[in-house]
């Protein structure tokens, strides 16, 4: 399906519009930026050996990082073959970045409050992290995602590694999400389950085959490993964050909501108390879905990226199902800032857009259980792009859950009918 022929609803066009960003050379960050506002930092460089760069959202040119600089939410940092880097963070923590790694910070807030979070993609190669008290005060909103797996932590020093395919061949391993914890816990999550790792111990989660020749559903699911993998090295700097670690986890002392003191022995009194759920027996999900489509609905026509966004969980999967040549289909997916920032850019080139949900279905996930809400809904859509009429109808899906006192999308998909 070509994004010119104005096919698609407004949540696949979306998705459309960043492939063809991407395909034309377009950094989407770029699109995004103007309405970022001023550039949040997240920490500063506290050692350095090699050449470490930081790609900002600017400009597509890298500068060379340098002790004591700063950086940048968004900022795309990446360690060269010599390169080895130690980021502290403004919690407290800090975060490794180990030769030929790559990674950002999407998302960062460390005001002492229950909605202080750090949200870390990982792209290639290893990265250590010694959470700050983000992580030990508000663990939910502490989280590494990666191309397989999300990671999720507890109060942790953890090593999470990324082999690409292309890695894969010169190490000698599975290509996949690796995670060896020195200290505290982590979940390694994927789509079909997840794996509790404990001290000493490495999660894998392997990528899955692009010819989808999988005789078992297990080999998807996330696995402890018997040994550390080789490629598991110390780096530069070990010394000094294993002694971090080995005193932090000993009389940890972090900030919690209100700024007082708490030492981590009793941190786990000091956690924000989780969101009540909804009672099943007062929860209609039928209308939780009708109410959140029509604040969707609202938001776009109102060309309100940041209203959309808000509809969106941080680790929301947004996917959508592209026809090939062919007749066969295949997904693709994008990132909720990718998403929001698209938006706003497709609604630009349309004229007299409107919308009419033909049906809306909102399922219970888990019977007796309101934390999360299926929802399903077949749209038609209409207008004119670029000057053209158009009108297609489209099968929306949604999972919602109750997140911080509201409903979240954690996952969207589309697809033509």
């Amino acid at each position: 399906m070509n994004f010119h022929d104005a096919s698609g609803s407004m949540l696949h066009r979306a998705v459309m519009f960043v492939l063809a960003c991407l395909a034309a050379g377009v950094g989407f960050a770029s699109l995004a930026h103007a309405a970022d506002g001023p550039r949040t930092g997240f920490a500063t460089v506290w050692r350095l050996h090699g050449t470490v760069t930081a790609s900002g959202l600017e400009s597509a040119a890298a500068r060379k990082l340098q002790l004591g600089d700063a950086v940048h939410v968004g900022e795309r940092i990446r360690a060269e073959a010599n390169g080895e880097a130690v980021f502290q963070t403004h919690d407290e923590g800090y975060i490794a970045v180990r030769p030929a790694g790559v990674f950002t910070v999407e998302e960062f807030a460390a005001e002492r409050q229950r909605t202080d979070r750090i949200l870390i993609r990982q792209f290639h190669g290893g990265l250590r992290v010694l959470t700050g008290w983000i992580g030990k005060l508000n663990p939910g909103q502490s989280r590494v995602f990666t191309p397989t797996a999300t990671i999720g932590i507890r109060g942790t020093d953890h090593e999470p590694y990324v082999i690409t395919e292309d890695l894969a061949l010169a190490l000698s391993q599975a290509p996949g999400t690796y995670d060896k914890v020195n200290a505290g816990g982590t979940v390694l999550e994927v789509k079909e389950g997840s794996v509790a790792i404990d001290p000493g111990k490495v999660g894998f989660a392997r990528l899955p085959s692009a010819t989808k020749n999988r005789a078992l559903m297990t080999l998807l699911l996330p696995v402890i490993l018997d040994k550390v993998p080789d490629f598991y090295v110390p780096g530069q700097f070990d010394g000094e964050l294993d002694r971090l670690s080995a005193s932090a986890h000993a009389n940890t002392v972090a900030p919690n909501a209100g700024g007082v003191q708490v030492a981590q022995s009793d941190a786990s009194k000091a956690q924000p108390q989780g969101v009540v759920v909804p009672a099943a027996s007062t929860c209609d999900a039928q209308q939780v879905a009708r109410d959140w489509l029509q604040a969707l609905d609202g938001a776009l026509e109102r060309r309100d990226a940041a209203g959309v966004q808000a509809l969106l969980a941080s680790d929301v999967r947004i996917r959508s199902r592209l026809r090939n040549a062919d007749g066969s289909t295949r997904l693709v997916s994008v990132s909720r800032e990718e998403f929001a920032a698209s938006t706003r850019s497709v609604m630009g080139n349309l004229a007299d857009y409107r919308q009419t949900r033909l049906s809306t279905s909102g399922q219970l996930v888990k019977p007796g259980n309101c934390s999360a809400i299926a929802v399903t809904s077949r749209v038609v859509e209409q207008g004119r792009q670029n000057g053209k009429p158009y009108r297609f109808e489209m099968l929306e899906e949604f999972q919602l859950e109750w997140r911080q006192g509201q409903w979240l999308a954690t996952q969207a998909q589309t697809s033509q009918q």
